[in-house]
């Protein structure tokens, strides 16, 4: 997927920091759960040749989290590839979540990327990102190839938080597979502190206070 950019400041913030990753993968086909993995604490989970019931197989896909990525980076998962042997119509959620990750403790912005490099056709797939557990965004339902998008939005990013994405394969009876990836991770111009808050603040209202005590210095001067 595309390189993702950020602010400088941010990236110094959050770099040097210690992570507690741990991710959890969970599959459910038509709306049962067939399948949890987890990384055992680690910021990274690779998935090969993984059967999600009788209809899907995981062929291949690596989650890597905060702690195994380049500040501003948060979650990334863009290599996931699944085959449906046809037959008939069945729908795959793979939900992809990252826990005990490190957040500014305030309003930031989040840089959401999704692609689809590889869809059958007839079918369709919809990504979406979470933070603690709620939705942060949500791309269109893809019927096609070669499909992106990018989103930021603002969200408040606890510390620590958690960060989610998520799939929704929709397979028609046609064998076939499914390319993409989502990337989530700090945006560039993520929020800070208000011009009335902080240092700042105090050089603001300094200097308003100079403007007030000038101004009345002029009038009791005036003859």
């Amino acid at each position: 997927m595309r390189k993702v950019l950020a602010g400088t400041a941010l990236a110094l913030v959050m770099g040097g920091v210690a992570y507690g990753d741990d991710i959890t993968l969970t599959a459910t086909v038509d709306g049962l759960l067939v399948d949890t993995i987890n990384s055992g604490g680690l910021p990274t989970l690779d998935v090969n040749n993984v059967a999600f019931g009788s209809a899907f197989n995981l062929n291949s896909l690596t989650i890597n989290s905060q702690g195994a990525l380049a500040p501003p980076a948060i979650l990334s998962t863009n290599t996931l590839d699944v085959d449906h042997n046809g037959g008939s119509a069945h729908v795959l959620v793979l939900d992809i979540i990252s826990t005990g990750l490190t957040g500014p403790g305030a309003l930031a912005n989040l840089l959401s990327e999704f692609s689809v490099t590889g869809l059958t056709a007839g079918w369709t797939v919809q990504e979406q990102t979470f933070i603690n557990g709620g939705l942060l965004a949500s791309t269109p339902v893809f019927g096609g190839n070669n499909a992106t998008t990018d989103s930021t939005n603002a969200a408040n990013v606890t510390n620590p938080f958690t960060a989610e994405v998520k799939y929704t394969l929709d397979a028609s009876a046609t064998a076939g597979q499914f390319n993409g990836g989502i990337d989530l991770a700090f945006a560039s111009g993520a929020p800070g502190p208000s011009l009335a808050s902080g240092l700042p603040g105090i050089v603001m209202a300094g200097f308003l206070g100079w403007l007030w005590l000038r101004r009345r210095l002029s009038f009791s001067l005036m003859p």
